[in-house]
């Protein structure tokens, strides 16, 4: 079967087009999970205690999102000794 090279281009670019499409909805689909286990382990954390503080919100970001123990209140990275 017989392609021209115009017809070669564009099957590339659909393609590179294509999979950084797949990419991206990859990324947006795991943080929104990332989002759902939180918003759950709050609402766990409230209906068992009756309470809620920030405390047990920090408890449960650094429980979901792994690494959060390694920064500051701000985000920045801590030096580690």
């Amino acid at each position: 079967m017989y392609v021209s090279m115009s017809n070669r281009v564009l099957l590339k670019i659909f393609c590179i087009l294509f999979s950084v499409i797949i990419i991206s909805q990859v990324t947006i689909v795991d943080t929104a999970n990332a989002l759902t286990r939180y918003f759950n382990c709050t609402t766990r954390v409230a209906n068992s205690e009756s309470t809620f503080s920030l405390d047990d919100a920090e408890a449960c970001y650094d429980r979901v999102f792994k690494g959060a123990l390694d920064n500051d209140r701000y985000g920045n990275p801590m030096e580690k000794p």
